[in-house]
């Protein structure tokens, strides 16, 4: 049980390295404090609010869509958006110019014509300035009132034709009412809303828990396999090897002490993310447990795989926190993940912190146990993959040293 005694040491060893615990659980605390505050609006679950602005019409349409536009469309069905105020033309720069309306639409005469000839109808939108975004409003609905208008009069025409064509009377008695008229508006209002029903959109200071929880396990996993590296070099991993402790249990005792570690430094991370942002990392305690334990497993497993390749500390050390930015950048953890392309999100879920990532974002969404375990044993498995690869390698060191 030797092994057992090498994890013991190394734990406490870290654990009193003052540097390396300030940079390693207070440093990723601060991070997600401060990422989580900067980018709150982008990750932001509530619905962004307009708030209802004042409208100024001038009908001079001498159809009947001029109104509908006007009273049904615009007055009726959008009076949570915009306040319609009926002007004359004279009215109109006034209003502008006094701010009683921020937004005014002129209705040409032939307004009711063009739309039902498919012609191009000369409205005019103007705004004061700084209402760019009311005016662009205006602008998609009006347009999409003409074009519905103007599909309904074609669908009409053309069951006309070919009911004269056939030979029937009263032609127009097939569509005795038009969906314009049953329905009231010709488009609906979308509201935006997650794609699964069950699943909560997950905020900035959830996103940076995560993203900065898996970053900086990485870094203590680079720390630790660092000062395996720096026994290596030193007199005591020597002594050790002559004594009754094997290569496998050497690798074992350093892997559990990595364990040990990193398990302690996620559950401040999940713990004080919690208690001080109010962090939800999800439902599921049972799933955020097995995920981050198959996480710091293959964490582990991978920096030990490292370390049995490089010889001596400072080349890993360097190599290390390399690999860890880039690891971090490739799998989300300082850009979010929804700005790279779908393939490149495939591909990095062979690195175990881009996959821990992924899978403790849809936790905080709203997966349960059952929806993890898949990610879960893949974790593991690439943990079991590394640690045979680094016990490979230590075992023929072994062989080539005492051949």
């Amino acid at each position: 049980m030797s092994f057992w005694w090498l994890a013991w040491k190394d734990t406490l060893s870290l654990s009193r390295d003052k540097k390396a615990l300030l940079t390693l659980v207070l440093m990723p605390i601060l991070l997600i404090g401060i990422l989580g505050m900067a980018f709150g609006n982008i990750f932001s679950d509530e619905e962004a609010q307009l708030n209802t602005f004042p409208l100024g019409v001038v009908n001079l349409d001498q159809g009947e869509f001029g109104n509908i536009l006007e009273k049904e469309v615009l007055e009726k069905s959008l009076s949570s958006t915009v306040q319609v105020h009926s002007v004359n033309k004279d009215e109109f720069q006034a209003s502008l110019a006094s701010k009683d309306i921020t937004v005014g639409v002129v209705l040409p005469e032939d307004f009711s014509r063009s739309v039902i000839g498919g012609k191009v109808a000369e409205v005019q939108v103007v705004s004061i300035p700084g209402a760019d975004i009311q005016s662009s409003i205006v602008e998609i609905i009006i347009k999409q009132f003409t074009q519905a208008i103007s599909l309904e009069t074609s669908a009409l025409q053309i069951a006309a034709e070919a009911a004269v064509n056939s030979g029937q009377q009263g032609a127009t008695a097939i569509f005795p009412q038009s969906d314009l008229q049953r329905q009231g508006l010709p488009f609906s209002v979308i509201r935006e809303r997650t794609v699964e029903a069950n699943k909560t959109q997950v905020g900035s200071f959830q996103y940076y828990a995560a993203g900065m929880g898996v970053m900086f396990l990485l870094m203590t996993v680079v720390t630790g396999v660092g000062a395996m590296l720096e026994e290596k070099e030193q007199e005591v991993y020597r002594r050790m090897l002559v004594t009754q402790l094997t290569y496998s249990h050497y690798l074992l005792g350093k892997l559990l002490g990595l364990i040990a570690l990193c398990s302690i430094q996620m559950a401040i991370i999940i713990i004080g993310t919690r208690l001080l942002f109010g962090v939800s990392w999800g439902d599921s305690i049972a799933g955020i447990i097995l995920i981050a334990f198959a996480y710091i497993f293959s964490a582990c497993g991978l920096g030990v795989m490292i370390g049995s390749f490089i010889k001596t500390e400072k080349t890993f050390n360097a190599a290390g926190m390399l690999g860890t930015q880039i690891l971090a950048v490739t799998g989300g953890s300082m850009v979010p993940l929804y700005l790279f392309p779908d393939w490149l999100n495939q591909l990095s879920k062979i690195f175990p912190n881009a996959l821990a990532l992924q899978t403790f974002l849809d936790l905080m969404a709203g997966e349960k146990f059952l929806g993890v375990i898949f990610e879960a044993g893949m974790l593991f498995a690439i943990g079991v993959l590394f640690l045979g690869i680094a016990l490979l390698k230590l075992s023929a060191e072994r062989r080539k040293t005492y051949a």
